[in-house]
Order: structure tokens, then C-alpha cells, then sequence
């Protein structure tokens, strides 16, 4: 159901917007398949793209969760290539948003932090991090080594976007005509469409 009417170009930077998320999303190899990318508000939100596992996983990696960091971020770097740093909007701040908590999640609470590799921080009653902050469970120093993994984490992520983004600006300007063409496009259409993406070399993990 449509909650309100965008104008023209909000329009286009939210077609912007989730083009790149999916070509992100659909060239780092260990993303999830992009499943549909639509444009039609959504609540709070001006569209959305969703993205299911070839299976169902119990467990992920952290070369996984890398590449969903940087697929979380493709909206804002997108943003960014097209209009600038200074027109950036709230709905890519969201989207760093969710992806410091995923990255902050990865560090407190899966052991995944270069630094902080195979040590998770919890209180006994599970609480996260987070909460602990007030709660001096840890040291100053500790809680700067998080916050200064997790600044690691999101700037490689971004630079993975962009690389991604730069290397393949002719399909994001493809999605983004058809999705301001149809507001939705399904996945075989997506697939269809970024036929032909690459992954740019320093968008490698490995």
C-alpha cells in the first residue's frame, strides 16, 4: 500500500537508492540473491530491496557478513556517486545505521573484530554491549577497540560499495530507469538486467 506520493526526484534518488543496493547485493559473491527491488513507499521508508538465501543457514561467516555490509551500504554510496556527500539523505543514514549495529554485533558478540578476534563480551543475562556501556562491565580501552573496529568494518564496506558501484555505473543506471519505469522489478528482471556486472578487483576480499 502506497503512504504518500513522492515527487519526481525523490523518485529517482530512491530508485538510486535501492539500484544500489541490488548491484551490490548481486555482484559480491557471497551476498544473498537480490529476490525483488521496488521503489513504492513503504511507512517510514521510500522502497525497498529484499534479498533470500539460496538456503536456509544456520551459521555465517565473516566474509558473509562483509559482503551484507557492503550491500547494506550500496544505497548510501550510490547516493553519494550520483548526487554527492552533501545530499546524501536520512534514509541512507538509516542504512548506517543498521549496518554499525551488524558490525558491532560482529565484533561484541561473534568474536569476528581483527583485534578483538575470539573474544565476545556479554553480561549474564545475555544483554549486549551496548547496555554494558553505562555499566563499566569492560575497560575505556576496550570499548575504544570496538568502536575503532567497527569504523574499520563500515569503511571497508563503503569502499567495497563504491568500487562495486564505479566499476558497473552503466547498470545502475539501467535498474534505476526501469525501476522509475515499473516502481517494481522482480528478480528474474534484476538478473536479467545486471547481466554483465563485474566485481571490480578492490572489491576483493580474497
Amino acid at each position: 500500500r502506497k503512504s504518500k506520493i513522492m515527487s519526481e526526484k525523490e523518485k529517482e534518488l530512491t530508485a538510486y537508492h535501492e539500484a544500489g543496493h541490488a548491484v551490490v547485493g548481486h555482484v559480491l559473491p557471497d551476498s544473498d540473491m537480490v529476490h525483488k527491488v521496488t521503489i513504492i513507499p513503504r511507512g517510514p521508508t521510500g522502497g525497498v530491496t529484499w534479498f533470500i538465501p539460496p538456503e536456509d543457514k544456520s551459521y555465517h561467516s565473516i566474509i558473509e557478513y562483509k559482503d551484507v555490509l557492503a550491500r547494506m551500504l550500496g544505497g548510501r554510496v550510490a547516493e553519494e556517486i550520483i548526487y554527492g556527500m552533501d545530499r546524501v539523505t536520512t534514509g541512507a543514514g538509516s542504512d548506517l545505521q543498521k549496518a554499525a549495529e551488524l558490525a558491532r554485533e560482529m565484533v561484541i558478540n561473534q568474536g569476528m573484530g581483527k583485534k578483538l578476534r575470539n573474544q565476545v563480551f556479554h553480561t549474564e543475562d545475555g544483554m549486549m554491549l551496548d547496555r554494558l556501556v553505562h555499566e563499566r562491565q569492560y575497560s575505556d580501552e576496550t570499548a575504544k577497540v570496538i568502536d575503532d573496529e567497527v569504523e574499520e568494518l563500515i569503511n571497508e564496506a563503503t569502499r567495497r560499495a563504491q568500487a562495486v558501484l564505479k566499476a558497473n555505473t552503466a547498470k545502475l543506471e539501467e535498474l534505476k530507469k526501469a525501476l522509475m519505469e515499473k516502481e517494481t522489478v522482480e528478480a528474474e528482471e534484476v538478473v536479467k538486467i545486471l547481466e554483465g556486472t563485474h566485481m571490480p578487483k578492490a572489491a576483493a576480499l580474497y
